[in-house]
């Protein structure tokens, strides 16, 4: 015996007079405004042929609204809108009834919404749209960080709402897939997507600030938490870098950062067998070289954690080595240049000049390099002509030096 299709023939052209019921050339739609996301749900019935896609708007944290309207209808039309009950998978009674050219509702929370658009001229039709108040939350959980001298763990967790919209035809239910995406951020670190968990390797010896942020369809949140530094970092300047012997230079450890104690270095370029023991500990030192040379300087920085940190200055301090140079002529008196008869020393321990006539007097002496003759006798102009000098002197790199030798004096007309 045959089968009958009468039942399913009639519920087609059931279905088929919803659908089409409108006036001809007229459309209809749902919109909502002030969305963040909109995605096409999509409903397929056990008919090949039939295939019913609805919007879902999606809202950030706050309730949605939806509007309907059908273009083309004349005169006044009637909504009647109703919410789907996933209880026993239908529309309800209608709570919302209006009669114009448009209807909008408000305060919408997560759910399916369907409107019937009707008038007493054959207009009779129904539209559905899903509204995904959708409120995602990000944390950071305190309890599982490990923060040491050498790294910062950090662990995220992510909680967000799976919507289910229903096929309106059979009641199945479809899972908008949880597809969000995390985001690590903190200055001066290069963001870290897609990682629940971070390691940050040598953490920064400063305050800082990390954020952990989620977004799942268009709907962001954060946590952030603030990191006191257990470590630190040591730097420090130097001033002046070179000059002769002896030398003093201030060693400055203020661009250091977050110490409770310091430990200088100081060696001669390049042995480092000196480096057991520190030579000082204060944060600004002073030390004098005598010996010239190239020497190193490293500090080390110990944080209240008991985190050290070591910083070699890239320039070492250059003392000059000696030297001894000596003129054999000078015009006092004539113009403003080479008025006196002073040698060019540097690096100098010892230094004695004498200057002698032609007779062999000693005339004039000193032992300040930086001094010299200026070519009187006694408060009296030396008169011109030939004098001699001799010039001993020893450097601080044990670099002896004599020189002997005539000085002309050069007068001009008086």
């Amino acid at each position: 015996m045959p089968v009958s299709r009468l039942p399913v023939i009639q519920f087609l052209v059931f279905l088929l007079g919803l659908m089409a019921a409108a006036t001809p050339g007229a459309y209809a739609q749902i919109t909502s405004a002030g969305h963040s996301a909109v995605v096409a749900g999509e409903y397929e019935t056990e008919y090949p042929d039939t295939t019913i896609r609805d919007n879902i708007y999606i809202y950030c944290n706050q309730k949605g609204n939806l509007s309907a309207s059908l273009g083309g209808a004349d005169g006044a039309l009637n909504f009647e809108w109703s919410v789907y009950d996933t209880a026993d998978n239908t529309f309800g009674t209608p709570f919302r009834v209006d009669t114009g050219a448009a209807s909008t509702i408000d305060d919408l929370e997560s759910g399916g919404y369907r409107v019937r658009i009707y008038d007493n001229q054959g207009v009779d039709t129904l539209f559905t749209a899903w509204v995904f108040v959708n409120s995602p939350s990000a944390i950071i959980r305190e309890e599982l960080t490990n923060h040491t001298c050498r790294v910062l763990d950090l662990s995220g967790a992510v909680e967000v709402e799976v919507f289910v919209y229903y096929d309106p035809l059979n009641g199945e239910g479809y899972e908008l897939p949880a597809g969000y995406t995390t985001t690590w951020t903190a200055d001066p670190f290069i963001p870290t997507p897609n990682r629940p968990e971070i390691r940050v390797w040598d953490p920064p010896p400063v305050t800082t600030e990390y954020t952990f942020s989620v977004e799942y369809y268009m709907c962001e949140a954060s946590f952030s938490v603030t990191e006191e530094p257990v470590t630190t970092m040591a730097e420090f300047t130097i001033d002046p870098v070179e000059g002769e012997a002896p030398l003093e230079v201030v060693f400055d450890a203020g661009p250091s950062l977050n110490a409770s104690e310091y430990n200088w270095f100081y060696y001669y370029h390049p042995d480092t067998t000196n480096l057991n023991l520190p030579d000082a500990h204060f944060e600004n030192q002073e030390y004098t070289y005598y010996i010239p040379g190239e020497y190193r300087v490293m500090l080390m920085t110990v944080s209240e954690y008991f985190c050290e940190d070591f910083y070699e200055h890239p320039d070492p301090v250059r003392v000059w080595p000696s030297e001894l140079e000596v003129p054999n002529v000078f015009t006092p008196g004539t113009d403003e240049f080479n008025d006196i008869f002073q040698v060019m020393a540097v690096s100098l321990r010892e230094f004695r000049g004498v200057i002698l006539n032609r007779n062999g007097r000693r005339v004039f002496e000193w032992d300040d390099p930086s001094e010299g003759w200026d070519g009187t006798i006694d408060g009296t102009l030396a008169s011109p002509g030939v004098y001699f000098y001799i010039i001993t002197g020893e450097g601080w790199d044990d670099i002896e030096y004599e020189f002997t030798g005539p000085l002309y004096l050069y007068r001009g007309r008086q």
